[in-house]
């Protein structure tokens, strides 16, 4: 993938004034890294000559060593395609100056200053070598600078980081460590990049250094629009191991999407990238929307910000009763435990929930009666109305044979139920609440007119596996008193989803299950993470899946899934174009203001690429 750009951080020992040893560290971790291609490479700063020398930097013997270092590293490196950044201390007019050298197939490009010495006024042969700070260089069209500041200061220099307009920001240093320093720095760094839009490659050295006044502890992570793609610390504490490496691919696309802009600078330095990579080095996750640190801690306040949009919807409409249909599946159920929640967050009785079950054709006994328990147990207003009789009379009047299980027969059920909900809300004085979610929002997986159709919405920012997750953190929680409660929840997260618009088979067992009819859901939510919130092209959605469930699903059937899902995504606009209102509390969902397309727009040139993309 063109877009990918392989980053490698090596934090290498050192040896206080041994530029030669330091060498012999960077070269043998070098050789280790040479066939994984990187595109760069980068050291820490002082990697050449450690960071406590202290007054020993005036000392002319230490800096010619260092010098000599840098030039044997040039003929080491001279082979490889890629940028080398290395940091090191060399002669200004007799004063010492921290630099990094930014080297190139055996060439020294140039040398940029450290945050202290910015005002370097070389002559002799590196009179034309002083780059300014901030200095741009690109590889294969991502464009990277080189601030090497320690990690604490980092966060002072978001406004350099953003004026760049970089996609990458190099950061080589050797902050001494302490106790949970490098913690706070991985939970610094992860949000400057986050929030900045960017990747940073930290790369901090001094393993092996002196432990007077300082303890230097060397550690280094790749961060990608807040996500920490490779981390590494204290392996080289070992003095077998030559360095701490870690190697990782940053997306220059989800850079894209995510990187708040800044000024264009054209590049100083600019080479190609080698396309003799292999693999991706970078974790993908099947569940892109769960991709959280603290998975359990986002459920939690995703629900309680369910409960929060349900809330001010009722405070703010004087709508004080809701009415619902809950047919003992996931989606129904989750939106029953909010609007139960909200109630009862609001001081307002659980008879103010109408909940109605509404059985039809497909009506299982263990959905009925998982609904009925349910809605009992939380004490709401309960009602029971079979949708059979209404749906024959509905056959007969526009001329459908019932034994024709076709998309008639399936949608009329569904808008029987609509209309059962909205004819009782006028009665009762009370908001329908919608209970569709992302990933049938996504794949146009509900009827048009029909269970489209809703006052107020809780679920549609949630995937399935979000619901499964919100369901089992409250089957898992003392939100609802009685172990009854939990029961329930746990066997409705072991039902197969199904609309259950079939007739049941001779066991009475649900037979209309529809990850047998669209596939996984996992595979679909997938797909519509990257492309709405990275804008993918089909080709890097079918790669990234082959990588992420390649052990799962084969390339055919990824393919095949694929094409499902562009057409039925594009399909399913005119739906989405006139969805009910929702709170967007996910940052990636289809609601308007955050993903907007036409109705009619045409899917042909993406199935097209994709198509001779395979072949």
């Amino acid at each position: 993938m063109n877009s990918l750009i392989r980053v490698c951080c090596i934090s290498n020992r050192v040896r206080s004034m041994r530029p030669d040893t330091c060498l012999d560290y960077i070269c043998s971790a070098i050789d280790e890294v040479r066939e994984s291609s990187p595109d760069i490479i980068v050291l820490p700063s002082f990697a050449l000559t450690s960071a406590s020398c202290g007054s020993l930097f005036h000392n002319i013997t230490l800096l010619d060593s260092a010098k000599t270092a840098l030039d044997e590293l040039r003929m080491v490196t001279a082979d490889l395609p890629c940028f080398v950044i290395v940091g090191l201390v060399i002669d200004d007019w007799n004063k010492p100056a921290p630099v990094c050298a930014v080297l190139h197939k055996g060439e020294l490009i140039g040398f940029v200053p450290a945050e202290k010495s910015v005002t370097m006024k070389f002559d002799g042969e590196y009179s034309d070598k002083v780059l300014p700070a901030g200095t741009v260089f690109s590889v294969g069209g991502c464009r990277f600078t080189v601030l090497s500041y320690t990690p604490d200061k980092l966060t002072l220099k978001t406004a350099d980081i953003l004026a760049s307009g970089c996609d990458l920001v190099l950061c080589p240093s050797c902050a001494p460590i302490y106790a949970g320093y490098i913690s706070d720095v991985r939970r610094a760094v992860r949000l400057i990049s986050k929030s900045l839009g960017c990747a940073i490659a930290l790369c901090n050295g001094g393993t092996g250094d002196t432990s007077c006044p300082y303890l230097f502890g060397g550690f280094a992570g790749i961060y990608e629009c807040g996500d920490e793609i490779r981390f590494a610390a204290h392996k080289n504490a070992d003095p077998e191991t030559c360095a701490d490496i870690v190697t990782a691919d940053i997306d220059i696309d989800i850079i894209g999407a995510q990187k708040l802009g800044g000024v264009y600078v054209k590049p100083y330095y600019s080479i190609d990238i080698e396309e003799t990579k292999k693999g991706i080095l970078r974790r993908i996750p099947q569940n892109p929307f769960l991709n959280y640190p603290n998975r359990d801690a986002y459920i939690s306040e995703l629900f309680a910000l369910q409960v929060a949009s349900l809330m001010s919807r009722i405070q703010n409409s004087g709508i004080q009763r809701v009415v619902l249909g809950v047919s003992g599946g996931l989606d129904s159920t989750l939106a029953l435990l909010v609007a139960a929640r909200a109630m009862a967050c609001l001081e307002l009785p659980a008879e103010n929930i109408l909940a109605v079950t509404m059985p039809g054709f497909g009506t299982t006994d263990r959905t009925y009666q998982n609904a009925l328990g349910l809605m009992e147990l939380l004490g709401c207003e309960c009602r029971e109305i079979s949708i059979k009789d209404a749906c024959l009379q509905h056959f007969k009047d526009i001329g459908h044979d019932p034994d024709t299980h076709d998309v008639t027969y399936e949608n009329a059920q569904a808008r029987e139920r609509t209309q059962v909900l909205f004819d009782l809300a006028n009665q009762v004085g009370a908001l329908v609440l919608g209970t569709g979610d992302l990933s049938e929002e996504a794949l146009g997986w509900c009827t048009f007119g029909g269970d489209h159709l809703a006052g107020f919405n809780v679920n549609v920012c949630l995937t399935k596996s979000m619901i499964r997750a919100a369901v089992k953190y409250v089957a898992d929680s003392d939100l609802f008193e009685g172990k009854e409660i939990s029961r329930i929840l746990r066997d409705i997260l072991d039902t197969p989803v199904s609309p259950e618009l079939l007739p049941a088979n001779n066991s009475g067992e649900i037979v209309q299950k529809t990850e047998d009819i669209l596939g996984k859901y996992d595979l679909h939510d997938f797909f519509t993470f990257y492309f709405v919130k990275y804008g993918f092209r089909p080709i890097k959605l079918y790669r990234y899946a082959c990588v992420a469930f390649g052990t799962q699903l084969s390339p055919d059937e990824i393919k095949e899934k694929l094409v499902l899902f562009i057409k039925r995504f594009f399909g399913a606009q005119f739906k989405r174009s006139c969805a009910p209102d929702a709170a967007a509390i996910t940052e990636t969902n289809l609601l308007g203001v955050n993903f907007y397309m036409p109705s009619d727009a045409s899917c042909a040139a993406m199935l097209e690429e994709l198509e001779s993309f395979i072949l």
